[in-house]
């Protein structure tokens, strides 16, 4: 009798989750369509017992990441940090990030924020996976965002950016160059 092991309907959200955070990574700045809206959905699809993360304020997801055996931590020492980036000191927060080391740049942290796609301050990509350019615009982020995470990252150190809105994605990677307009 041969054995067949068909994946679940969870199994099959989680592994497209993935593979749009994946191709939103090596597209930086393209929108991506996620199975599902929420940062738990993202959550879901990278966090298990080996994993550190940050939640901020939001005690909902925070225990939901509890689940899974990840362990909370401070944001400074998070793999996976979730958080606004609304205000100078969501901002000043965020830049305290590992970035890794040059013998482990994987040892960077991960940042998942809101933001409203398509409205907001023009940025311009530049970089690995935009060919010549791609001008896109992002709200919910306070200005002093972008020359922040500029002086943070000293490729290969510096932190990958994910942006969400609702089922919406952007992966900006720490190889990307970004221009304010």
């Amino acid at each position: 009798m041969a054995l067949s092991i068909l994946p679940t309907a969870d199994d099959s959200r989680t592994n497209a989750t993935f593979d749009e955070l994946m191709w939103a990574l090596a597209r930086p700045g393209l929108v991506r369509i996620l199975p599902l809206a929420g940062f738990e959905t993202l959550a879901e699809s990278l966090i298990d017992r080996e994993c550190s993360f940050h939640a901020g304020s939001d005690s909902v997801l925070a225990k939901r990441l509890a689940e899974t055996g990840a362990r909370p931590v401070s944001l400074d020492k998070a793999d996976y940090v979730f958080t606004t980036l609304g205000s100078e000191r969501d901002v000043a927060a965020v830049s305290t990030l590992r970035i890794g080391t040059l013998a482990y740049p994987d040892e960077a942290a991960t940042l998942f924020a809101p933001a409203r796609i398509g409205s907001g301050q023009a940025l311009r990509l530049s970089g690995p996976g935009i060919k010549d350019i791609l001008t896109i615009e992002i709200g919910g982020v306070d200005p002093s965002f972008w020359p922040m995470r500029e002086k943070a990252i000293r490729y290969p150190l510096g932190w990958d950016l994910y942006l969400v809105d609702g089922d919406r994605l952007i992966g900006i990677p720490r190889s990307t160059k970004i221009e304010v307009l």
